[in-house]
């Protein structure tokens, strides 16, 4: 009678000295040698790092699935609030403008409806007039918006003094004589964004802050955004159109009717400049519920130690913007934007590390950030509104 011989398909560790047998070496040269496989190969040519019986028995568990693919890049889209739009796989992240930290889409209330505008008009072409409050998000929506879609994009901020002709061309001085040199914009506008194959692609043009813009800084847009022709003058008076396809976007504290109260450097902007730039949306402060989200995702370890403070500054946020806002009993000359609200807590957060745990009174003292931006009578009013909704009773004079 013939004894059965049994196979030991192990592969063998060819590391000098081991010997271990597996069927497979990969977590054996990790741990017991700090060897990638890599090194082990280029170490031991041809030596097995899996048996033949894994590899047979991994074949035979996939033998009959039904793999999906993976989808063809040229038709990946992106869904923001309903709106899809699809991804410029041949733009690179670097060529758009970058998504904000944190940011989330709107998921109700009015900052939804408004910000769904916006991206409905980006997606179709058309240029959008946001504007609104200081810390609405206006720039972050687009910007966004550019990073999700794979947007080429640029942006542009308006600050007195500031000569915008630089942003097309700039006369140059050099060895050989006197030239023009063209920027970064004039070559979007004219000759679209370059992808690392070649293709040229449409921009999107942000203009942030376009209400601080001086009627002469704003005049030089005028035939960009012609609605029958949009044309560029050079500098040699030469008139060149734009590349198609290039989107424009223009963000402002006000609708162009300039600040009423004096509290923003807004101006009053050309009326028939105005009509050319596109669709106007009023920008709104996001709900509770989005923007109480975003600042527990900032702040997590104060979330975790002291969630209630988030549930007691939403409620004292939405009273003080409502008396901004002129629809409360009361009238508060103010600004609580996202920012403020990230200094309160920031403070906040300050105070728990300083102590070690949470202290007295912590919401209430962690709005002095921005109670102290405040003039006296406008921080009383704030401080009547805040007092009832955080906890720790009434503000004493040393709290304010």
């Amino acid at each position: 009678m013939t004894a059965l011989k049994l196979v030991d398909d192990r592969v063998v560790c060819q590391v000098p000295g081991c010997g271990h047998k597996s069927h497979s070496l990969l977590d054996h040269l990790q741990e017991a040698h700090g060897l990638s496989v890599s090194d082990y190969l280029a170490a031991h040519p041809g030596a097995a790092t899996v048996s033949h019986a894994l590899i047979q028995g991994v074949k035979a568990k996939r033998k009959g699935q039904r793999r999906s693919p993976a989808p063809a890049l040229a038709t990946l889209s992106h869904d923001m609030m309903g709106v899809k739009a699809p991804v410029n796989v041949a733009i690179s992240e670097g060529q758009c403008l970058p998504k904000p930290d944190g940011y989330q889409w709107p998921s109700t209330g009015k900052a939804l409806e408004r910000t769904r505008r916006v991206v409905l008009a980006l997606r179709r072409g058309h240029p959008v007039f946001y504007w609104g409050p200081s810390g609405t998000g206006k720039d972050a929506a687009i910007s966004a918006f550019c990073a999700d879609t794979r947007t080429p994009s640029l942006i542009y901020t308006f600050t007195s003094g500031t000569d915008v002709k630089r942003w097309f061309y700039s006369r140059e001085i050099g060895a050989n004589g006197t030239s023009w040199s063209y920027g970064i914009l004039w070559h979007a506008l004219i000759n679209g964004i370059e992808a690392a194959d070649g293709s040229r692609h449409p921009a999107l043009i942000c203009f942030s802050d376009v209400d601080r813009g001086t009627p002469e800084q704003l005049e030089e847009f005028r035939l960009m955004l012609d609605t029958t022709s949009k044309r560029l003058v050079g500098p040699t008076g030469q008139v060149h159109t734009l590349f198609p396809g290039t989107r424009f976007a223009f963000t402002a504290n006000s609708c162009g009717t300039g600040d009423i109260d004096g509290r923003m450097s807004s101006r009053v902007m050309d009326a028939s400049l105005l009509d050319r730039m596109g669709r106007f949306v009023e920008a709104e402060y996001l709900d509770w519920k989005d923007e109480g989200a975003i600042l527990r995702g900032k702040f997590a370890d104060l979330a975790a130690k002291a969630p209630l403070i988030f549930d007691e500054l939403g409620a004292a946020t939405l009273a003080i913007r409502n008396a901004i806002r002129g629809e409360s009993t009361v009238d508060l000359e103010a600004d609580l934007t996202h920012r403020g609200l990230c200094e309160i807590l920031a403070e906040c957060d300050d105070l728990l590390w300083l102590n070690g745990s949470v202290p007295k009174g912590l919401l209430k003292k962690g709005f002095r950030a921005w109670l102290d931006r405040l003039d006296p009578d406008n921080r009383l009013i704030a401080k009547s509104l805040i007092d009832a909704h955080v906890t720790g009773g009434v503000f004493a004079d040393e709290d304010l």
